[in-house]
């Protein structure tokens, strides 16, 4: 009944340092999303910015044209 114990105790206890690993991977995994969210929101709001100064400039060569 001993060794029995004692196999369950220490399924037990691999069970939760695997499950504790897990999480810690998840967390990671989490930041690197956010990380990769934040740039291709940076990068979108840059591409409408030059987006926007382009469309100024075509304007005001077009002024440019007509004098």
């Amino acid at each position: 009944m001993k060794i029995v114990t004692r196999l369950l105790l220490a399924l037990l206890l691999v069970g939760f340092i695997s499950c504790r690993d897990t999480k810690a991977e998840e967390e990671e995994a989490q930041k690197a999303v956010e990380q990769i969210e934040a740039v291709e929101k940076e990068a979108e709001e840059i591409s409408e910015k030059i987006d926007q100064e382009a469309g100024e400039l075509e304007e005001a060569l077009e002024e440019l044209d007509s004098i």
